[in-house]
């Protein structure tokens, strides 16, 4: 089967290599490269990256709709088009020009939107998973053609989430792409939204219940990613869990456990500014952090 795949983020890469593998990829269309760590040199997407690396068809633009863009796909007489983290809406003239199916990180319609794996981490999902579904206009509200399911560790973060998933998503397209289903039409009733996120949504609110801030923490890892100045200390904090074990809000109790409005957080995984991520323990070795110290949120 010949096929073009659409993506720029690293989730669609583990299903971008199984595609190669089975089909013939005639091309992947990506966005341009940007101006990216302390040098500000240009960086291609992961997509981009091992598509060069690779030898593959490559097409770098910033407006797949374009006449041009439509042409030179369409010249390439393909049989399907797989998106995946691609970041671009398409037209329905390139979605209704062949096949075309896209693989979301949810159970649609549960967290349609920009960030569904931080969203079903934050707000205490059990499960979660991977869904391939048809194009639309409206955002992820096509027919459901595949999903599969995963469970949601208990100390999971976010990031974890996201490479577990990625993961699931080969085997599923596969299997969509050797099918011929119309697909289900999504429950409207059950759908929910997950926005795109910015640094602000990563403000702890310590006032909260502990099993919140545990989530929040592990939903916001490792980006954009909770801080806390502890004992003076700028943290951040990359994975936590809740407990029962209470006191003053912010303060850091005897035990090492983080007091919040209810229950405290226990932290499991941490960065100070300037060092690697480390536990708990190993932070406090050689440092002086002493219980009745409030923590912090910075501005």
């Amino acid at each position: 089967m010949k096929i073009v795949f659409l993506g720029s983020g690293e989730f669609g890469l583990p299903t971008l290599k199984r595609l190669v593998e089975v089909h013939d990829v005639v091309g992947v269309v990506t966005s341009p490269d940007r101006t990216a760590g302390r040098n500000r040199k240009p960086t291609s997407t992961p997509i981009g990256k091992w598509a060069e690396e690779t030898g593959l068809h490559l097409l770098k633009t910033d407006n797949v709709n374009t006449s041009d863009m439509l042409t030179t796909i369409a010249e390439l007489q393909i049989d399907a088009m797989v998106v995946i983290a691609f970041g671009q809406k398409l037209s329905n003239e390139l979605i209704n020009a062949q096949r075309t199916m896209n693989l979301h990180a949810s159970l649609l319609p549960r967290w349609r939107g920009a960030s569904p794996i931080n969203a079903a981490v934050v707000h205490g999902d059990s499960t979660t998973g991977v869904s391939v579904i048809t194009l639309a206009q409206e955002m992820d509200a096509g027919r459901i053609l595949g999903q599969v399911e995963t469970s949601i560790g208990e100390t999971e973060t976010a990031g974890e989430l996201h490479d577990r998933l990625s993961l699931l998503g080969p085997d599923l397209v596969l299997d969509v792409l050797a099918g011929n289903g119309e697909g289900e039409l999504q429950d409207e009733s059950l759908v929910t939204y997950a926005s795109k996120l910015s640094r602000n949504d990563a403000l702890l609110d310590l006032t909260n219940d502990s099993e919140t801030v545990a989530r929040t923490i592990r939903g916001l890892s490792p980006w954009p990613c909770c801080h806390l100045i502890i004992c003076g200390v700028d943290c951040k904090i990359l994975r936590a869990i809740s407990n029962t074990n209470s006191g003053v809000v912010g303060e850091v109790m005897e035990n090492g456990l983080i007091a919040t409005g209810k229950g405290s957080i226990e932290i499991l995984e941490m960065k100070p500014s300037g060092s690697k991520a480390m536990s708990w323990k190993d932070f406090c070795n050689g440092r002086s952090i002493t219980s009745g110290c409030i923590c912090e949120v910075p501005e």
